[in-house]
């Protein structure tokens, strides 16, 4: 389907805006501790998908190796992130977050949230479902597309 040009602009404007909302927070508390967003995206993808091999956590974040590498040694440095011994394979190694980087990503989730709440609660509640279904709609549209682009041989 093709859409109008200035609709498309108009998403990709109103889109970028919304997610920059709480980037001033989580920026905040990402600078405090030192840390980048890549290396925020690791510690995500190891609260949601828990320990994994370096070799999984850089494909999940379509990274490659070495660039995981970089971005854990950092993050091990800091106390966030620790490697151990896959018990099936010795030559795999396993990445997995410590207490600390547990914590840290319970705080900036709770952080954002609050301040996200706060912005909602500004919204009158059938324009806030409106949102929802358009966010949700989004996120669904990605689910297809991706799904497509992985169905196609390379």
């Amino acid at each position: 389907m093709k859409l109008p040009n200035e609709l498309l602009e108009r998403a990709l404007s109103a889109y970028g805006r919304a997610v920059r909302i709480a980037d001033p927070l989580r920026f905040q508390l990402w600078s405090d501790r030192g840390l980048t967003m890549p290396q925020v995206r690791v510690l995500f993808e190891l609260v949601e998908n828990g320990d994994r091999a370096a070799g999984e956590l850089a494909e999940a974040l379509t990274v490659a190796p070495p660039t995981i590498t970089g971005l854990t040694d950092r993050l091990v440095k800091q106390g966030l992130v620790e490697r151990s011994e896959d018990p099936r394979d010795r030559r795999v190694v396993r990445l997995g977050l410590t207490e600390d980087g547990r914590a840290l990503t319970i705080e900036i989730a709770e952080k954002s949230r609050a301040y996200l709440i706060e912005l909602f609660e500004h919204i009158p509640p059938e324009r806030l479902d409106d949102i929802c279904a358009a966010l949700e709609e989004l996120a669904d549209a990605n689910t297809r597309w991706r799904g497509a682009r992985e169905a196609v041989p390379s």
